[in-house]
């Protein structure tokens, strides 16, 4: 159930082992969460890493994800984080060898938390990109990211930052036109939709599975509603459905979030249909805590899905607040953003990005260019920081003062009072590489200024889910597994790393659990 990555990758490596094999979609077009997602793929000791010779190791990787997921130890399984982290490189290098991708690293990209024990400064992450002239009709059919600009890659981002390489800053790739080159999640995607497409295996887009078939204690099949009505379809059954994100009632219960304060970048086809169907066969849900969820912060756009990821944010000459107008965590980086929001009885929600004319100049904001006109409703402008925190439902005498101590501070280069620029993926990635002294500091001084309420937009990556053992197989509340009914990719809970998040844990998690279960059928 499911065409995304974790959906197609088991396609792929069941077919491969001579299963039969259908793929169900929701959505009249394949990719899922992955095709619009970074397409990061992170897996420590992998075989490019070896062919390239940068050293790493699993028992550093280890460390490392207990470390970032150290508050909530009690809620990883140790067996499953050990069959993840050691099948993720046989898995990473098994699809390289039967022709679904062509890994590379990203080049110089570190770990999240680099004062972590056991943390890489490059290697561990692995991308690919795919030329979409070879997906002949699927290439219609086939999600294209409207987060990542089609032609750009993680070089040229790298090379002339984020907000750059959406306005053109890109070249051809590996003789790739600019035009067919598919990179980010959709290209990480597409190769893997090439190969089931190789394979001949049926994937059946409006075909939304709506019960579980069970005999006794086995899930034998299941139901779909079709375009020609109600089908079965007999066989085991692999839920790859996601998340839970365009949900309001799973939203609320797992987030504590209402509609008005949330959205999501991921497809709207989003809503936790795996937990729900689970369920039906008496599937567990393991919850992993709100706060610890990669939620990110984002706004409403008029584009496919409804909202964009505010990377903005990131970026020099911009800080985020609260209603108090003041400052509240290292306002570059998304996590501790939401972190601080999601916690239960936070006083930070709703929160407000601030910016000033130097931003909107240099960076613009969204599709819109720098120095354009945003849209309007999304932008409040004023001509002080007062008046604009009148505008915003802020306190604005307090804003002010906060910008002034905040350009003080950062003039200089530093962010004594929330170390904001401190974290490297961040410098690397998220800030501008012309801004001097820093990527991600710039005093929020020159008028008119700007600013817009944040809202917590998910990604596909709920972590909480359904309850799997370490190979993919589903169980119910006792722990026992269910015979015929399997979960893969973001609609399993994260039961291998618990409460620790860092970039491409979850298309890891993807590809590795795919292997493992089309090997357990």
């Amino acid at each position: 159930m499911g065409a995304g990555l974790a959906g197609l990758a088991t396609a792929v490596a069941a077919a491969e082992r001579g299963h039969p094999v259908t793929v169900l979609e929701k959505g009249d077009r394949v990719g899922g969460a992955a095709a619009f997602s970074g397409g990061q793929v992170w897996v420590a000791a992998n075989h490019v890493e070896a062919r390239e010779g940068i050293a790493d190791d699993l028992a550093d990787a280890e460390r490392y994800v207990r470390a970032v997921g150290a508050s909530h130890p009690e809620l990883v399984d140790d067996v499953a984080l050990r069959r993840w982290l050691t099948e993720a490189p046989r898995a990473a290098e098994w699809f390289e060898q039967v022709g679904a991708v062509r890994w590379e690293i990203i080049p110089d990209y570190p770990d999240y938390y680099q004062d972590a024990p056991g943390a890489r400064t490059t290697g561990r992450y692995l991308t690919a990109v795919f030329d979409a002239s070879k997906l002949g009709r699927w290439r219609e059919r086939l999600r294209v990211s409207p987060h990542f600009p089609v032609g750009t890659t993680y070089g040229d981002m790298l090379d002339a930052g984020l907000r750059a390489s959406a306005f053109g800053a890109a070249r051809e790739a590996g003789g790739i036109a600019r035009e067919d080159l598919y990179s980010f999640g959709t290209g990480v995607v597409a190769g893997f939709l090439a190969a089931a497409v190789a394979r001949e295996v049926p994937i059946l887009t409006g075909h939304a599975a709506v019960e579980l078939v069970v005999e006794g204690d086995r899930v034998v099949g299941v139901v779909a509603q079709t375009p020609g009505g109600r089908r079965r379809f007999d066989g085991a059954v692999v839920l790859a459905t996601s998340g839970y994100d365009w949900d309001d009632d799973l939203a609320r219960e797992y987030l504590g979030l209402e509609p008005e304060d949330r959205g999501s970048v991921a497809p709207r086809t989003l809503t936790g249909d795996g937990i729900r169907l689970a369920g039906q066969a008496g599937g567990a849900v393991t919850v992993i805590p709100g706060n610890r969820v990669p939620v990110q912060v984002g706004y409403p756009v008029d584009t496919e899905p409804g909202f964009q990821v505010a990377r903005e944010h990131s970026l020099p000459h911009t800080f985020v607040v609260d209603t108090t107008g003041r400052r509240f965590c290292d306002d570059a980086v998304y996590w501790e953003i939401t972190n601080a929001v999601l916690t239960p009885g936070s006083p930070h929600l709703p929160c407000f990005m601030i910016w000033d004319e130097r931003h909107h100049a240099r960076y613009g904001l969204g599709p819109t260019p720098p120095g354009g006109s945003y849209p309007d409703g999304l932008v409040a402008s004023a001509p002080t920081l007062t008046e604009l925190g009148a505008r915003l439902g802020i306190d604005g005498a307090e804003l002010a003062r906060t910008a002034e101590r905040f350009s003080a501070d950062v003039a200089h280069g530093s962010d004594p009072l929330f170390g904001r620029g401190t974290n490297a993926t961040w410098q690397r990635f998220q800030g501008d590489p012309a801004q001097s002294p820093h990527p991600n500091l710039g005093p929020v001084d020159t008028p008119p200024f700007f600013g817009m309420r944040l809202r917590m937009v998910s990604t596909g990556i709920g972590l909480t889910g359904i309850a799997v053992d370490a190979d993919g197989r589903v169980r119910d509340k006792d722990g026992r597994t269910i015979d015929g009914l399997y979960a893969a990719g973001a609609a399993a809970a994260f039961s291998s790393s618990g409460a620790a998040y860092n970039s491409g844990f979850s298309l890891s998690r993807a590809v590795t659990l795919a292997l493992l279960v089309a090997e357990s059928l």
